[in-house]
């Protein structure tokens, strides 16, 4: 492993300051992007569980093998197995198979660039930077561009000639229903795909590099027992043919398409295996609230970020005094915690107000009635907990 590269640069006082103060217009902006993005979250939820309640009461499980003209235009629910005709190909290696899906997965033997920085901060406000940078040649999931290391020099990776790729039929059938590409590649592929000795020849004439088998995925370069910079390992992945799916979605003049519902969302769900409508659309509503609560968390994250941002200057200023700029940042740090969460507490609750009216003055009240009980209560125990005061005698 080659000797790792240390950098160090330094920064005087009134260009962090700059930079700081340029931070807050980008502050501004993180922090009004949370707000919209934990306002339209739940919206967002809202349109969904809607739109999954008014599925779940007009679904109609019809059977899979015959198409009833009383149903057109109807939210349905089938399951059965899926058939395309023809077959999937990989044509930059020529690899093909009946499937429904075809997917290629690309592993590269590439040097990759790890940093580790340390600031210190100096007398006067000025920062001292000292990055250390390594290289190591590993096998990664996905490409690096080499261009962009501190030294690219010696350290050079070939463009990747091959991605991630996943190729899928146009149409096909479940049971007497057509589908689209749109239901199928809601279809997850992970059947392993095995590469014959016969699919690597062809590969080496197609990528006119060698290509072998090893266990069982193609490896592209000369010898899989020393890798070399730019050699890659390919393997597949399918959803086969005759796999069993479940679908809900409207029944348009023999095919299965995407329904509109009176929330404004759409209904088509599309699941591996058998299962009920009542089983999909628990899944459904169990993924809405995850990601609405992911969604939460990132806007929370983002509006803190902002706040931070926006009191940076603070830190800086006082960084004449290194311990006094870290107790400084500390409370600023403690304000833009505070300030994003009581900031997105409230943006959640004026959405809910917009979105969820009833829902949410039910809420209010409550939290209202709860502030309400404990002052009473406080009040009261208080009061107990005073002795009389003796009258004077006569």
């Amino acid at each position: 492993m080659p000797d790792p590269i240390i950098f160090t640069t330094h920064s005087s006082w009134f260009s962090r300051l700059g930079a700081s103060f340029r931070g807050v217009v980008t502050g501004l902006i993180l922090a009004l992007a949370g707000i919209v993005l934990l306002f339209w979250n739940e919206g967002r939820s809202v349109d969904a569980i809607r739109a999954n309640a008014e599925g779940a009461a007009n679904v109609v499980a019809v059977d899979a093998n015959r198409i009833d003209p009383a149903n057109e235009g109807r939210l349905v629910h089938v399951s059965a197995p899926a058939l395309a005709e023809g077959v999937r190909q990989d044509a930059a290696l020529g690899i093909q198979s009946d499937a429904l899906i075809l997917m290629r997965k690309v592993e590269y033997y590439q040097w990759q660039q790890t940093a580790k920085s340390e600031t210190r901060t100096k007398l006067g406000g000025g920062e001292e930077t000292t990055t250390t940078y390594s290289y190591a040649r590993e096998w990664s999931d996905f490409a690096r561009d080499s261009s962009g290391f501190h030294q690219p020099a010696g350290h050079e990776n070939p463009a990747p000639t091959l991605k991630n790729e996943s190729f899928s039929a146009e149409h096909g059938k479940v049971g007497a229903f057509g589908v689209d590409a749109a239901v199928l590649n809601g279809l997850s592929a992970d059947h392993p795909f095995q590469i014959t000795t016969e699919q690597a020849e062809i590969a080496t004439k197609a990528l006119s590099r060698p290509a072998s088998v090893t266990e069982g995925r193609l490896y592209i370069g000369d010898n899989p027992a020393e890798p070399k910079v730019g050699d890659m390992k390919i393997s597949y992945v399918t959803a086969p043919q005759g796999m069993a799916v479940s679908i809900i979605g409207g029944q348009t003049r023999g095919t299965i398409q995407p329904y509109p519902t009176k929330a404004g969302a759409q209904i088509l769900m599309v699941r591996a295996g058998t299962a009920s409508a009542e089983q999909m659309f628990a899944q459904a509503k169990s993924a809405n609230r995850t990601t609405a609560w992911v969604l939460r968390a990132i806007g929370f994250v983002v509006l803190v970020a902002g706040f931070k941002m926006v009191l940076g200057p603070l830190g800086v200023l006082a960084d004449v005094l290194p311990l006094l700029g870290s107790i400084v940042r500390m409370g600023t740090g403690f304000i833009a915690m505070v300030s994003g969460l009581a900031l997105g507490t409230l943006t959640i609750a004026i959405a809910w107000l917009f979105y969820r009216p009833l829902l949410a003055v039910a809420l209010f009240v409550l939290i209202g009635a709860g502030i309400y009980g404990a002052i009473w209560w406080r009040r009261r125990r208080t009061a107990s907990a005073t002795p009389p005061v003796a009258s004077p005698a006569a």
